[in-house]
């Protein structure tokens, strides 16, 4: 585990910030309103992750409002790896994700922060009461010509024994 870890980071730290990606240039299944565009922008990733994990709280009561969430919410190269959006909400319902849809609460914190990224663990209780473990980790890249903070990478949820 620690090995594929590792790995994952190291793709993660590696991968390039693109400072010519903005909203407006993100594919039609992506729309955003003004004024959401202009929320979006002023999010810390602290506000995003929790955005996200609330989302996820209630993922069945409306699962496109929730995918759609928290595709807008991912960095386009993680769009572009994961997507489109119908194959990111396949993944997103699927093993070992699936763990923590309509999860039943989280905690995080922050485990490495520079400038340009952060990365939180969040520790889950899912639904049927396990523990799981997940690292998020955000990039701040450019949004309409502004700093704005997206998801550039997720580990898979790991099960562990104590609560959150």
């Amino acid at each position: 585990m620690a090995k594929k870890l590792l790995l994952f980071f190291l793709i993660v730290s590696c991968s390039s910030i693109s400072n010519e990606s903005t909203l407006s240039q993100q594919s039609s299944d992506n729309p955003l309103k003004t004024n959401q565009t202009q929320e979006v922008l002023s999010l810390s990733s602290e506000e995003i992750l929790i955005r996200i994990f609330d989302v996820y709280k209630t993922f069945s009561e409306n699962p496109d409002e929730a995918v759609n969430i928290i595709w807008n919410f991912a960095h386009e190269d993680n769009q572009e790896m994961t997507g489109p959006k119908e194959r990111f909400s396949m993944m997103l319902t699927s093993e070992p994700y699936d763990s923590i849809v309509d999860l039943k609460d989280y905690s995080y914190k922050v485990i490495l922060e520079s400038t340009e990224n952060i990365q939180y663990e969040v520790k889950v209780l899912a639904q049927n009461n396990n523990y799981f473990v997940i690292t998020w980790i955000f990039q701040k890249t450019i949004c309409n010509e502004k700093p704005c903070w997206r998801t550039i990478g997720v580990s898979q949820p790991e099960y562990f024994d104590s609560g959150i």
